[in-house]
């Protein structure tokens, strides 16, 4: 009980990353070894800045933030309220922050929302109006992102925007055997969602 409570445990199994003292660190993008890498490559680095920014080194504040959302450590408020507070930023930074706020504010608006089902409602709304503006996590928070679109495609009678969602399972399931009948189940959906575009009678 105290793992569930003291950690954010979901289930058996939950990866994460702990200090020597035990405290969480974060949890990996994904359950492969290039996530891993990429997790552990990111602590890397911003341990290495913690380090530089003790020993006094400024205008660091940018490349911490940026380092700390890649690892979701900040929730998207704090990370909107300090990049506020950044008076400089290379170009570089501040492409990688934007993209990496995306990612942000899709976690903290269904983490907010909890099982509320208005809150929930909103936040696909959100989505749709993120999808919309070009603003597309590719990282922790794509799943949900596209999951939201699909849900609300779906209860909209939205054949076009399903297909984006839809485009975008196959390319990151296509090569997985054990995706094949939800990938061919989403098609037979889509199907029928044009069927009933074109007819206006649902198959």
């Amino acid at each position: 009980e105290n793992l569930y409570k003291d950690y954010g445990v979901r289930g058996f199994p939950t990866l994460m990353y702990m200090d020597a003292d035990g405290k969480k660190l974060t949890e990996p993008g994904g359950r492969d070894v290039a996530s891993f890498a990429s997790t552990a490559k990111s602590l890397s680095e911003l341990s290495e800045l913690k380090a530089r920014i003790e020993k006094g080194e400024k205008g660091l504040d940018g490349k911490l933030l940026a380092a700390e959302l890649s690892l979701g450590s900040v929730d998207f408020p704090a990370a909107k309220e300090r990049l506020a507070k950044i008076k400089k930023l290379d170009d570089a930074t501040k492409a990688k922050i934007a993209k990496l706020m995306v990612d942000a504010e899709v976690t903290h608006l269904f983490a907010s929302a909890g099982r509320d089902a208005e809150k929930v409602a909103a936040a696909r709304e959100r989505v749709i109006a993120m999808l919309k503006e070009g603003k597309v996590p590719a990282g922790r928070s794509a799943g949900q992102f596209w999951n939201a679109v699909m849900q609300w495609a779906d209860m909209n009678n939205d054949a076009a925007t399903f297909e984006k969602a839809v485009n975008w399972a196959k390319a990151q399931y296509g090569d997985e055997p054990r995706a094949k009948s939800y990938l061919e189940n989403l098609d037979k959906k889509l199907a029928e969602m044009k069927e009933t575009a074109k007819t206006g009678v649902k198959p």
